[in-house]
């Protein structure tokens, strides 16, 4: 019953964040720049609000672990409920509400979304079969969510206030995918550390590679879920319907393309080679450096996810988020995890904050990606040195 209530759950949540979770940053950097008139402040503005919601996930991870000895449902919940409330809250500030003073509605949303990357934390043991008795319905159901961001294209483009609609029906499904939660087993974590001993770990020497690694992750995250869709939507010239279709392509290619890729590296033996790994990911990321028309952009993001390898830290193009060990909670270790990829976006959002007041636009996007190429391939090498530390 878990395990189904779970899938269920996941099925709601994936499909709300797949229709709006792309767009509401964009949505915020256009508010920026509708009252500023400069893409560049719009952009720095945009980065240091981003960068406010991974400070919160910071702050607030080791206190949401610490809480789980109490029961994961409680916390999974109320991270739902700050994921929906961000969404009204940026539904409701496009809609001419919460906007005075200071645009307060749009740093709510920026806090809202820190406390639910904080308390979003799945139960290990049921997240492990929650999608063994739906393996045969799953690339129907990936299909689906991958026809969201087209979905949320058309409506943008051709429904009057169409950002605030789809932002209230995208936190409508958030909201709803609460219900099948009360059918979970409320499981326990331990968590043993107290608040400022979670983070004097982080400069621990045993504990130097795994916050080298998640540190490094958390740069190609910035860049892979807002720099990089910001960057897709200036090339395609502020165009919503183009932006959805993009990733709706991109989306139903990843799903073909990663069962060709996986054939051809168990045909080759090459699943398990940190050399070719490291080549693929990088090569990724200098294709999207060069990409500068929809079909480049579809093939860079394809190829990309594609050959991605396996590893703890998930990228889920589909939903357009970014979590240590596949989303589900371990211990101690995962909550260091979260820790290092926060801070390694916080890093992220800084160097495009100060380059964004300095140089023109397409330099920042180049340095940016450059730096998440760069991150990719040493994240890569540094998780080969050797197994991680156990608590």
């Amino acid at each position: 019953m878990s395990e189904t209530a779970l899938h269920a759950h996941r099925l709601l949540l994936r499909t709300g964040l797949s229709l709006v979770h792309i767009f509401a940053w964009v949505f915020v950097f256009e508010y920026f720049y509708f009252f500023s008139g400069s893409t560049a402040r719009a952009l720095a503005a945009t980065v240091l609000l981003y960068g406010l919601a991974q400070l919160i996930t910071l702050i607030a991870t080791p206190i949401s672990a610490a809480h789980l000895r109490r029961g994961t449902r409680h916390s999974i919940i109320w991270g739902v409920v700050c994921m929906g409330g961000a969404l009204v809250v940026l539904g409701g500030t496009l809609s001419g509400y919460f906007s005075a003073p200071f645009a307060w509605g749009i740093v709510a949303f920026a806090v809202l979304m820190g406390f639910y990357r904080a308390l979003y934390w799945i139960p290990y043991r049921i997240a492990q079969n929650a999608s063994k008795p739906h393996e045969h319905m799953r690339p129907l159901l990936e299909v689906l969510i991958a026809l969201m961001p087209l979905f949320a294209g058309l409506t943008i483009q051709g429904v009057m206030f169409g950002e605030g609609r789809l932002l209230f029906g995208g936190a409508a499904l958030v909201v709803v995918s609460i219900i099948p939660l009360f059918l979970i087993a409320d499981a326990r974590e331990k968590f043993s550390w107290p608040y400022l001993y979670t983070y004097r770990q982080l400069l621990r020497r045993k504990n130097h590679g795994l916050v080298v690694q998640s540190l490094l992750e958390g740069l190609q995250g910035a860049a892979l879920f807002l720099v990089w869709p910001l960057a897709v939507f200036l090339i395609l010239e502020w165009s919503y319907f183009v932006l959805g279709l993009v990733f709706t392509i991109t989306l139903l290619a990843i799903l073909l393309m990663r069962r060709v890729y996986l054939w051809l590296a168990k045909t080759f033996g090459i699943e398990n080679s940190p050399v070719v790994h490291t080549v693929l990911v990088m090569s990724g990321w200098v294709g999207r450096l060069a990409a500068g028309t929809p079909l480049a952009i579809i093939v860079a993001d394809s190829y990309s996810y594609a050959t991605q390898p396996e590893r703890g830290t998930r990228a889920d193009p589909f939903t357009f988020e970014h979590m240590s060990d596949r989303g589900a909670f371990v211990d101690e270790y995962t909550a260091l995890k979260e820790i290092s990829l926060a801070f390694g976006r916080i890093m992220m959002c800084a160097i495009v904050f100060a380059l964004a007041l300095v140089f023109a636009l397409p330099v920042v996007f180049a340095v940016a990606l450059g730096v998440a190429a760069a991150s990719s391939g040493i994240a890569i090498l540094v998780a080969r040195r050797g197994p991680a530390p156990a608590y």
